[in-house]
């Protein structure tokens, strides 16, 4: 009778201890996991809004050093003048943009993530258009210089030509300027709203 109850005895401290370890296990694989996950997601908050604050300040940059170049003075254009002036378009500019293209379908905020898509593509527009216009300018140059050394009507013509093309394409220059404007502040106020400019 001894040894059953010894059995028993044993038994029941087995299951109950075994109980118990594996109760005290499987609560610190649950908190494991629950932690890692809360690191995983802290890190990722970190990711998107160190991008968010990139994209900010990379936006506000380039509009700054752009408005106080050629910008400010395609705005004081009068109307009917062309843009006789080249603009030296010739770099990526958008390094954290392109840099972290993956990222931006990570933008919960859908408004903001169109926002900064368009913002984006206006810039990039605008920097094809003055890359057309810079090729108009050189054509006309040619032209009003072949004029000048033969005084020859046709080569005066081909000048003229040009010279209206400018006109009406420093029309599509300020359209392109004026919308990017109005898109680029609106992405920079759902960003600041957004909080990318509060201190962590």
């Amino acid at each position: 009778m001894e040894i059953w109850e010894s059995l028993l005895s044993g038994l029941i401290g087995a299951i109950v201890g075994g109980g118990i370890a594996g109760y005290f296990s499987l609560s610190a694989t649950n908190k494991a996991h629950t932690q890692a996950k809360n690191l995983e997601d802290r890190k990722s908050r970190e990711l998107m809004d160190g991008l968010l604050q990139g994209l900010h300040d990379e936006i506000e940059t380039l509009w700054d050093s752009y408005i106080e170049g050629i910008g400010v003075q395609l705005e004081a254009l009068p109307e009917n003048q062309p843009l006789l002036m080249y603009y030296p378009v010739t770099q990526e500019y958008f390094t954290i943009y392109v840099g972290n293209a993956f990222l931006i379908g990570r933008i919960r905020d859908i408004e903001l993530r169109k926002k900064i898509v368009f913002t984006y593509s206006k810039a990039r527009g605008l920097i094809d258009s003055y890359r057309l216009n810079n090729e108009l300018v050189q054509k006309f140059e040619h032209w009003d210089s072949m004029f000048k050394q033969t005084g020859q009507e046709v080569y005066k013509q081909h000048a003229r030509d040009y010279f209206s093309r400018l006109i009406e394409y420093a029309k599509q220059l300020k359209k392109s300027h004026s919308e990017l404007k109005v898109v680029k502040t609106e992405t920079l106020r759902i960003l600041q709203k957004r909080g990318v400019l509060s201190e962590q």
